[in-house]
């Protein structure tokens, strides 16, 4: 009975307030209530056009997975996870959730090995997003200067030599923070990276449809785009594979 009234209201708050009309905090908190009831489709529709009206939000994309993934749709359950892991890198929940939707797929693609301190720089400059390493940058930034302000205007010398110190410690440790934002932000931004949309996608050695089939992937798999030509992406799995999709097959993160 609590379910069927829900839904009762849920469709006249619909055609109170138009998909179109509503503001995007309506419809997430119609999407949010849709999904408690279990109407999944429903919920993906509010939801997408919240999306539709180009705003972005980790918590978005995240629900919007969430309801994908309820209905089966791993590859775009797995798309809006990544779209969300991308906004909040240092989310557990949407990292949980997006390593248990692959666990779904086809392909379980084992990356090639990292050298360890290639595997521990990339596991720290993960660790936030662009924006908050840039605020560390600022912070540390100033702090520095004001050490270096004690440095020069200070009278002891045993206090001199502690600005100094740390004021070069604080310069280095902006430094090290500049090249982490970098590093993250072309991580997530200038790294165009694609899930596939299609059950089944075959890459091609060439991008021609004559030409010979290098190997199959599967609906949820992720690749790197590292060119394009006409229809067709060239695109490198996490193991090293490289060959050319059709842009229908796949869509961008």
């Amino acid at each position: 009975m609590g379910k069927q009234t829900g839904l009762l209201f849920l469709t006249i708050l619909t055609l109170v307030l138009p998909l179109r009309a509503a503001k995007p905090d309506q419809l997430i908190e119609q999407a949010n209530q849709a999904y408690v009831l279990g109407e999944y489709s429903f919920a993906i529709e509010l939801y997408e056009s919240v999306v539709k009206q180009k705003l972005e939000a980790p918590g978005l994309y995240y629900n919007l997975g969430n309801a994908y993934f309820k209905e089966n749709k791993f590859g775009l359950a797995i798309l809006n996870y990544e779209r969300a892991l991308r906004l909040k890198p240092g989310d557990e929940d949407i990292r949980f959730n997006l390593e248990v939707a692959r666990s779904r797929t086809v392909d379980q693609i084992n990356p090639l090995p990292l050298i360890f301190y290639e595997r521990w720089w990339k596991g720290f400059y993960s660790l936030l997003s662009p924006n908050t390493w840039a605020v560390f940058v600022i912070i540390m930034l100033v702090v520095s200067m004001v050490l270096f302000g004690f440095f020069f205007f200070s009278k002891t010398r045993p206090f001199k030599r502690v600005s100094f110190f740390f004021a070069l410690l604080f310069l280095f440790l902006t430094l090290i923070c500049m090249i982490s934002a970098r590093a993250q932000y072309y991580h997530l931004f200038q790294k165009e990276e694609a899930i596939v949309m299609v059950p089944r996608a075959v890459a091609k050695s060439a991008p021609d449809e004559t030409s010979p089939d290098l190997f199959v992937i599967h609906e949820g798999s992720k690749s790197r785009i590292t060119n394009e030509l006409g229809d067709w992406f060239e695109v490198r799995l996490a193991n090293g594979n490289v060959g050319w999709v059709k842009k229908s097959s796949v869509e961008i993160i």
